[in-house]
């Protein structure tokens, strides 16, 4: 009895061996499944290995690309015509551009280039040209030969042909100089913009004192009621019966004698920036930053060709309106003929850094 007992005893000990020892098999074999397979290798260190035994590693060799930026074409400041003449003020040069019986030329350096820096507007009349900026000069109409040059105290901005003599609008007021030369100041103490005639009165716009009206005897200064800030800057001045038209930086403004109205494109209320106007008898154009429009038939729209192109001048031609751009040329509006390509204008090359 004891003895079986002793044997059962012994087996269960060995069952219970032998089942350890098949789980520690199963367990390595497993591990040596998973495991990566070493190689082991023989070296001695320092040793010396033969350079014809190693292959050479080759890098690929890169071509570092090197792109001159694109010139750029320097933009239009002014643009001034007359009778088929262009006077073209671009990077500090004014440039002449004229049509013969073989079309328009390439632009070539005007004789009065030394007085573009300072100027601002020009004003063609009869057989003379008389130029704004650092100061008034009366020049022939080919700018061969300075007739007279005048400091009035501050620089001019705009020039309109007046009676017997002309209205020039300057940094310190509006003054008259009659064809003697002999100068008046008529309303001091504004920066004088911009001029028109209306029937039977003047319109000045400013740079910060708003819009007047001159009618012979007194000044009024106007303005509208829901705003009376809106007119304190003024970039264009036009009057074309029946109506003022009006630029700011605010947007484009008609009035017809009574009545005041911002124009808006159908359905918006964007603001633009007027550069410019040329009414005629059916339709006035307008030159803005954001681009051309056209006001007629109680509308205003903007003209495709033209949307976000900064238009700064506007010109009557012959049988088409000429429309200059400041960075897109010169080009007639319904012929879409080209007048001036930018590249045309003499080429600023970008200066690059020297790299070592």
């Amino acid at each position: 009895m004891l003895k079986r007992e002793r044997m059962r005893d012994k087996g269960q000990v060995v069952s219970v061996i032998v089942v350890s020892l098949l789980a520690f098999v199963l367990i390595i074999g497993a591990g040596l499944k998973k495991r990566p397979q070493v190689v082991m290798v023989e070296a001695i260190a320092e040793q010396a290995i033969p350079a014809d035994t190693i292959e050479p590693v080759i890098e690929p060799v890169v071509e570092e690309q090197v792109t001159s930026p694109a010139p750029s074409y320097p933009e239009i400041e002014r643009v001034f015509y007359n009778n088929g003449k262009f006077d073209i003020l671009s990077g500090k040069m004014l440039y002449t551009v004229m049509k013969d019986s073989s079309g328009w030329s390439d632009p070539v350096t005007s004789f009065c280039s030394d007085h573009a820096p300072d100027m601002a507007c020009m004003l063609y009349e009869k057989d003379e040209a008389v130029i704004g900026g650092d100061r008034l000069i009366f020049a022939d109409y080919e700018y061969e030969s300075l007739r007279d040059t005048f400091d009035l105290g501050a620089p001019v901005n705009v020039v309109l042909k007046f009676g017997e003599g002309y209205l020039i609008g300057a940094n310190d007021g509006l003054h008259f100089m009659d064809d003697w030369y002999s100068d008046s100041l008529m309303k001091a103490d504004l920066l004088v913009t911009s001029l028109t005639e209306d029937d039977d009165g003047l319109w000045v716009g400013t740079f910060g004192d708003g819009l007047w009206r001159y009618d012979g005897e007194n000044w009024k200064r106007r303005y509208l009621a829901r705003d009376t800030e809106i007119f304190d800057f003024v970039s264009a001045l036009e009057y074309q019966y029946p109506y003022l038209w009006v630029g700011t930086p605010s947007g484009i403004f008609q009035h017809d004698g009574g009545e005041w109205k911002q124009l808006y494109l159908r359905d918006s209320t964007e603001i633009y920036e007027v550069n410019c106007f040329l009414p005629k008898v059916f339709s006035t154009y307008i030159g803005t930053e954001q681009g051309l429009f056209v006001y007629a038939n109680d509308s205003l729209q903007a003209v495709p060709a033209f949307i976000g192109k900064p238009v700064i001048g506007l010109f009557k031609g012959d049988n088409d309106i000429f429309v200059a751009t400041r960075s897109d040329g010169i080009v007639t509006l319904k012929g879409k003929e080209e007048i001036l390509r930018p590249e045309q204008l003499p080429t600023i090359e970008p200066i690059l850094a020297d790299t070592e």
